[in-house]
């Protein structure tokens, strides 16, 4: 019976890295940020990127800039991770106007693994969140795109042909 535990184990671990491919690619070159998002019954893009202001960490969000957003959240502090958060102008989570979503799956891939402030992050990314539940039905968010951006900026466009506002984020 230990036996099978240890095995069932085994399994369930080495599916859940095989659902987080990261690839390094120092020839990725990409222009700008389009990242498609399908949420319940709508489809949208999003353009602009930001990241936190930390020194000991590095996140990068691709999103949009308002008050009820769906974002996509790259941790690049150690091994990279990705993840969602839902942010909304009042407190529809179970009381709090935020909600981070794990991923199912996700794939991602960038031009370099390590990066300093200015530095340039390109990078492809896909992927599917595990199923949120909330007062009407229970549904999943999947995504998949691609994305620039500089450390310590904050990247804003809200339509496809726009030019990017650049903003010192630090």
């Amino acid at each position: 019976m230990k036996q099978i535990i240890g095995i069932l184990t085994l399994l369930i671990f080495s599916f859940s890295l095989s659902a987080q491919n990261v690839k390094i690619n120092s020839k990725l070159k990409v222009d700008s940020t389009i990242l498609k998002i399908k949420q319940l019954n709508s489809n949208y893009n999003v353009y602009s990127t930001f990241d936190n202001k930390n020194t000991d960490s590095l996140i990068v969000t691709i999103g949009t800039i308002g008050t009820s957003v769906t974002a996509i959240k790259i941790d690049l502090t150690e091994k990279p991770k990705a993840y969602i958060i839902l942010w909304s102008d009042y407190a529809e989570y179970n009381g709090k106007d935020t909600l981070r979503v794990e991923l199912e799956y996700f794939d991602l891939e960038l031009n370099a693994s390590k990066f300093d402030k200015d530095a340039r992050i390109m990078g492809r990314i896909s992927g599917k969140t595990n199923l949120i539940s909330n007062s009407s039905e229970d549904y999943q968010i999947e995504f998949n795109g691609e994305f620039n951006h500089i450390i310590g900026k904050l990247m804003m466009k809200k339509k496809v042909n726009d030019k990017y506002i650049i903003i010192d984020n630090h």
